[in-house]
């Protein structure tokens, strides 16, 4: 266990954004490499996935895809060590080295394979996929771009079965949804487990759109600047309700009982005030929330379940709805439930706080009236779309489990952000006293 410890691998993983591992007492179990993707002996580097195993004090254990280049030469910007493979000096990242990437792309395309992997290329590539370059931005994945038409994203926690990402981008496909990045690809591998072996799914090929912003920069920018943001949020309402239609067509519609909802929202309730002391002083408040959904039923469907300004980009052609795999501190098997497309809502309304949080050059009241608006015309456009109106309570209560989760995360994460959730319970709490 020690040796693995001083691993390069292991200080590489516990350093990066994408583990979740962080202070959570995980160890390293194991370090297992698949088959080559690129095998040694050509000009280039070698490039393989390799399969950081965990282990936390509970017992629970986690498998993440460590995708490595060996060379004999070294890339700064890159490297994560030294002497881990035979014939070869240094070992990097290689999401960070780009001709890594150009060899893995032009070995898994047109149905290439190895012992324990697979490509799978839907549609043909761009012809131009240089240059290739890393996103910078803070992810749970790994994404690199492609030339100008084209992006890879590398699956960073793995879990059996197919990926959730994957999963919705191929119903949004059938359904003819152009408010998405469209699907060219995807890389998948076999885990060892006992005698048999686990499919997962290592990274996905999609388009890069036309023109695209980011609508986390695009809104925090008219933020700072007191720009009116409501007519691109209502817009984005209705984005969204063009993937909820579709995703309810392909996937189809249940209902949840409101109890059970209530319930799961309790106990995640209890579970976060174990680890956030700060949560105290609004539990009271926040368990009748939760308990308004009860004698109710909700309708249910395949969602996006981690909807944010993050996981929008605005292009040419209007806005675009990226990133499918749900709230990364949750389950596959929570990901992959119906929920109530109020969760959907409910994120994008705690993006928008966020977004008015960081515009510290106006005052509070300024700030507000912003966040007010956004929130009003993205509402009306979005609940608009689906027959009937959902009770502002009902939205209350995942607004308030968002933001429980968001204290969460930012404690975990980002300690001096944990005031923005914590103020907007304080609002809900609000709410609540005045009804």
């Amino acid at each position: 266990m020690s040796d693995l410890q001083e691993d390069p691998r292991w200080i590489h993983a516990t350093s990066s954004r994408w583990f979740a591992g962080k202070d959570s007492g995980a160890v390293p179990v194991a370090i297992s490499p698949m088959d080559w993707i690129v095998p040694p002996g050509g000009h280039g580097p070698a490039v393989r996935a390799e399969i950081l195993s965990v282990e936390y004090p509970d017992g629970r254990t986690e498998d993440y895809q460590l995708l490595l280049s060996y060379r004999t030469d070294r890339i700064a910007r890159a490297c994560i060590g030294r002497g881990l493979a035979e014939g070869f000096e240094w070992v990097h990242d290689a999401v960070r080295d780009p001709q890594a990437i150009a060899a893995l792309i032009g070995a898994t395309t047109g149905g290439g394979h190895g012992r324990d992997w697979q490509g799978h290329l839907e549609a043909g590539l761009p012809a131009d996929l240089l240059p290739i370059r890393a996103f910078e931005g803070e992810q749970s994945n790994s994404s690199v771009f492609l030339g100008h038409s084209a992006l890879i994203k590398f699956f960073r926690r793995l879990q059996p079965g197919r990926n959730i990402d994957i999963e919705l981008h191929e119903a949004l496909a059938r359904a003819g949804v152009t408010s998405t990045d469209r699907l060219l690809g995807s890389l998948s591998g076999t885990l060892a487990e006992g005698d048999s072996g686990v499919r997962v799914d290592l990274a996905m090929i999609t388009t890069r759109i036309r023109g695209a912003q980011d609508g986390w920069g695009l809104a925090t920018a008219a933020a700072g600047r007191g720009e009116d943001f409501s007519s691109q949020a209502g817009r984005l309402g209705r984005a969204l309700g063009s993937v909820h239609a579709a995703l309810a067509e392909q996937l189809g519609t249940s209902t949840l009982n409101g109890d059970g909802i209530a319930d799961a929202m309790t106990a995640r309730l209890g579970s976060a005030l174990a680890e956030v002391p700060q949560l105290a002083p609004y539990a009271e408040r926040l368990s009748g929330l939760f308990d308004a959904l009860r004698g109710r039923r909700l309708p249910a469907q395949r969602v996006h379940g981690d909807f944010h300004l993050g996981q929008t980009l605005f292009g040419d052609d209007g806005w675009h709805i990226i990133d499918f795999e749900g709230e990364p501190l949750r389950s596959l098997d929570e990901r992959r439930r119906p929920d109530s497309p109020l969760r959907d809502v409910a994120g994008m309304i705690r993006s928008f706080g966020y977004a008015a949080a960081t515009a510290t050059g106006l005052d509070p009241s300024a700030r507000a009236d912003w966040e007010r608006a956004c929130v009003e015309s993205f509402t009306a456009s979005i609940l608009d779309s689906r027959p009937g109106r959902s009770e502002d309570d009902t939205l209350n209560a995942y607004v308030a489990d968002k933001a429980v989760y968001e204290v969460v995360y930012e404690h975990r994460n980002r300690p001096d952000w944990v005031h923005i959730p914590l103020n907007a319970l304080e609002t809900l709490g609000a709410l609540e006293t005045s009804d």
